[in-house]
């Protein structure tokens, strides 16, 4: 209960937290209903609020060898399970669990040094359902809010989040994730030959002529297996749009994907039905797809672990922070472009590079990426001008303009890097849901283990061995009831707020442990040391200003 002092609106919320709690306890274990979206529709000011504070509880804590444990935990730093039960036998399940992981292979390597031993928490998500599909789940509901922006990216470094992301990923979503991969290599790959072989065909051949060849069956084939391994992606787009709606699935990246499945779909209409295929647009097509197929990829490594600072995710924010320093600058390099125009009227037919205004602007950009020579600018008509403009054009866009971009962008991929393991688990959370919401019901309903009423999780103790992926917010269970995670913003600031509250206990115990070696009597003879260290900065403070006025006057 918070205490009398304690703000009302702190209480309210504390009483809002503690009757959610309560509610889930009380009547919705044995229920039918969804507990997450029970608690949406209760009590939606504090859904965030009682995520942190009553997602999680601890049943207890064992010892392990850290051999055992450790290799089973690397990059996710957690081990999970599914159980129709809240409360379970704990110390046994997790050893059957260990030694069930050791034995399928997941531990691949055997202990060379030796063992120490360390020791594991085991901990389970409250909330009844957290891991249903879809919507009765816990990620889609969330998923949903953050896109609209009205929650900040930190709740998917909630401990209860977390687990439930970790646990649907090793349970099921990584395994169809590795099979949407194996549908991509068939697709891109099946291009890439497609590609190489229409460079040099014969287009005066027929559809029957070509397919009488050897070349024209293997350029066939393999453009028929590119459309059958973009069919899944066509079924998953579909499914997405349906689950998300239009307005937030709609983004440059998914206007992307849309493009290359239009692009191929196009490719192989003009190949098969022979409709002009030496024109340059054929060509432009082609080239298009090749680049869009392979940025795709990159879906698929921001969730592996190797690739946190995956490239879409840098570049996303680094065309967020600059499109408006861009603009500029291009509208700047525009203003310049006219000027040489004008000024190489007179020389436009000796000097294609200022021949048009679009040549002139490609000029400028030529001019800032890669220099220039001045044997341009001595040979027209009015060289003293064309060397000036050009010297200001070189200082203003190459010296200054350039070194603000590079600053701007430096800046971008240090605020990606400095949340990698918030933007890492947020991926997985999206693509586990992407891949959810197109699952038929009857794959779900034959795997019932995929969604348990509960979530078990077991860690080590962030006191026990090193620290790994967002074991800092996991730090924070049990603090008090006016902190919060949320409020730390970033991901850094969480494992920065931890390390300072080491900090002070370690700074407690040392006061402590000095206090007794002293001799003095607790707190006051800490007042008096402080009290004299008061007067002594002052006697010191007082002697400086002296010497300063001294030697002022």
């Amino acid at each position: 209960m918070p205490s009398v002092d304690t703000p009302l609106l702190v209480r309210q919320e504390s009483d809002q937290t503690d009757a959610a709690a309560e509610d889930l306890e009380r009547g919705l274990h044995s229920g039918a209903g969804n507990d997450f979206r029970h608690l949406i529709d209760s009590y939606p000011e504090t859904v965030i609020k009682i995520l942190e504070k009553k997602g999680m509880e601890k049943l207890g804590s064992f010892n392990v060898p850290d051999t055992s444990v450790l290799p089973l935990i690397r990059g996710t730093g957690m081990l999970t399970l599914g159980s129709q039960k809240k409360d379970i036998d704990f110390e046994p399940e997790w050893r059957r669990r260990m030694q069930d992981c050791q034995t399928s292979g997941r531990q691949t390597q055997k202990p060379k040094g030796w063992t120490g031993v360390v020791e594991v928490e085991a901990h389970v998500v409250t909330i009844r359902n957290a891991a249903g599909t879809d919507d009765a789940g816990l990620l889609n509901p969330l998923l949903k809010r953050w896109q609209d922006q009205a929650c900040s990216q930190m709740v998917f470094g909630l401990p209860a989040v977390q687990s439930v992301i970790n646990f649907k990923w090793d349970r099921w979503a990584r395994k169809l994730l590795l099979l949407e991969f194996a549908f991509y290599l068939v697709w891109l790959l099946s291009f890439q030959v497609f590609m190489l072989l229409f460079q040099d065909e014969n287009d005066s051949l027929s559809l029957r002529e070509l397919v009488a060849t050897k070349r024209g069956i293997i350029t066939v084939a393999v453009e028929v297996s590119a459309l059958l391994g973009m069919s899944p992606f066509l079924y998953i787009e579909a499914c997405t749009v349906i689950e998300y709606g239009p307005r937030r699935w709609l983004s440059i990246w998914n206007l992307m994907d849309l493009a290359t499945y239009f692009l191929q779909v196009a490719i192989a209409l003009v190949h098969l039905l022979r409709l002009n295929i030496r024109s340059e647009y054929v060509s432009i097509l082609v080239a298009s797809q090749c680049l869009l197929l392979w940025l795709k990829i990159q879906y698929f490594a921001r969730v592996f672990q190797p690739t946190k600072n995956a490239f879409v995710d840098t570049l996303r924010s680094v065309v967020a922070d600059v499109k408006w320093f861009l603009l500029f600058l291009v509208l700047t390099m525009w203003g310049f472009a006219g000027a040489f125009y004008i000024l190489f009227r007179e020389d436009q037919q000796q000097f294609q590079e200022f021949s048009t205004i679009w040549h002139a602007w490609l000029t400028m950009f030529n001019f800032m990426v890669s220099g220039f020579e001045f044997g341009i600018f001595y040979d027209c008509h009015n060289p003293q001008a064309a060397i000036l403009l050009v010297v200001l054009y070189m200082f203003v866009v190459a010296v200054i303009f350039l070194n603000l971009l590079v600053g701007i962008m430096t800046d971008s991929w240090s605020k990606v890097k400095e949340n990698e393991g918030l933007r890492f688990l947020c991926s997985k959370a999206e693509v586990i849901d992407e891949i959810e919401s197109t699952v038929p019901q009857w794959v779900k309903d034959r795997n019932p283990s995929w969604y348990p009423a509960y979530v078990h999780v077991l860690k080590v103790n962030p006191e026990s061995a090193d620290e790994v992926e967002m074991d800092a917010m996991w730090s924070r269970l049990g603090g008090e009831p006016g902190e919060s995670i949320m409020d730390d913003k970033t991901e850094l600031n969480v494992k920065l707020s931890k390390m300072s509250r080491q900090l002070e206990a370690l700074q407690a115990a040392l006061d402590a442990s000095q206090s007794k070696a002293g001799g003095g009597s607790g707190p006051a003879s800490s007042a008096n040391g402080q009290q004299h260290k008061a007067e002594s900065d002052d006697e010191q403070t007082q002697a400086e200003r002296k010497e300063r006025f001294g030697e002022d006057s």
